[in-house]
């Protein structure tokens, strides 16, 4: 109680401090858990319809649906999380809380990429009464007409009528009202949810480098958190220190270490590009052939102190999760 009473005064604190005017800013304003961050085809929140436009401004209220058609959309949980939602889908916004978010899978599929998760933190999503703790960095898929929950990756402990099962990597749960039994399923088979998430990670990544560079030379970074990026219109997460794999094999680098993006090229030469996915000097590099989940890594780079630095030189960049 006392850690999580810290970390909502510390995230109340970051956002006091960011919203201080600084010559040439506007006062900041936050990207919180529910942030729509990409919409694409028919997408629309309480019946309302979305634009390419409103994608970063749009947040997600308790209570309100999320609806897609023929469309898309990605939606910004706690940092280092997003959730996609595929065609004919919708999800419930049930609290947008920034170390307890929770979403309900209300109809058709979604996917949640975990890039981080700190230990203090906790994710849970909501299907048919059932409730998934996700408990590790990983990828995972609910489908509510199927009452399906999947882990591609990573850990995740499934409460239903009482009886709780912990589940891990290849294993999915079958919401069926009865006993819940875990079972093996195809981690290799790639529907179009996960081909365009897949893109989608291929473009953060993108938007990440490109953002994390910008950081480092032009300054304006006081810690990890949501980056807003005005060349690719979306917002990317800044790790803190050193780069994380996501599960799809793309790096998201910290702006200490993303000077060092073609060291890791060349460290890792021989690995598989994840669809020849390139950006900035050289190809960056895929996850290591072989490796299974995330590969965090430390060291190099410099070290940054969080500060509520607002204010950005070039390009106009937003950062930390806090927009001018």
């Amino acid at each position: 109680m006392r850690t999580q009473w810290w970390l909502r005064s510390a995230g109340a604190l970051a956002f006091a401090g960011a919203t201080l005017f600084v010559p040439g800013a506007q006062a900041a304003r936050t990207a919180v858990p529910g942030t729509v961050n990409y919409v694409e085809g028919q997408v629309s929140l309480d019946g309302n319809q979305l634009t390419t436009k409103q994608a970063g401004d749009t947040e997600i209220q308790p209570d309100q649906i999320l609806s897609t058609a023929r469309g898309k959309a990605e939606v910004l949980l706690s940092p280092g999380v997003f959730l996609r939602l595929g065609d004919n889908s919708r999800i419930r916004m049930v609290s947008p809380e920034l170390v307890d978010p929770r979403v309900e899978v209300v109809q058709g599929e979604a996917m949640v990429e975990v890039d981080y998760m700190p230990k203090q933190a906790r994710l849970d999503v909501m299907e048919r009464g059932a409730d998934a703790l996700l408990l590790k960095e990983g990828l995972y898929k609910f489908n509510a007409d199927e009452g399906q929950i999947q882990v591609i990756d990573g850990k995740a402990k499934v409460t239903d009528n009482g009886e709780s099962k912990d589940i891990g990597k290849g294993k999915e749960i079958a919401l069926t009202g009865g006993p819940l039994k875990p079972v093996s399923f195809d981690r290799k088979a790639e529907d179009n949810l996960y081909q365009w998430s897949n893109v989608r990670a291929q473009y953060l990544a993108q938007a990440n480098e490109s953002t994390a560079r910008t950081v480092y030379v032009n300054g304006g970074w006081w810690g990890p958190g949501w980056y807003w990026n005005p060349y690719f219109s979306m917002y990317s997460w800044l790790p803190g220190s050193g780069f994380f794999w996501s599960p799809f094999g793309y790096p998201f680098f910290s702006p200490g270490f993303v000077v060092y993006a073609p060291v890791v090229t060349r460290h890792y030469v021989g690995a598989r590009p994840v669809n020849g996915f390139r950006a900035g000097p050289g190809t960056l590099p895929a996850r290591p052939a072989g490796s299974a989940g995330f590969r965090p890594a430390v060291g190099g780079g410099a070290h940054f102190a969080p500060g509520p630095h607002v204010g950005f030189a070039g390009g106009g960049f937003r950062g930390g999760g806090f927009r001018r």
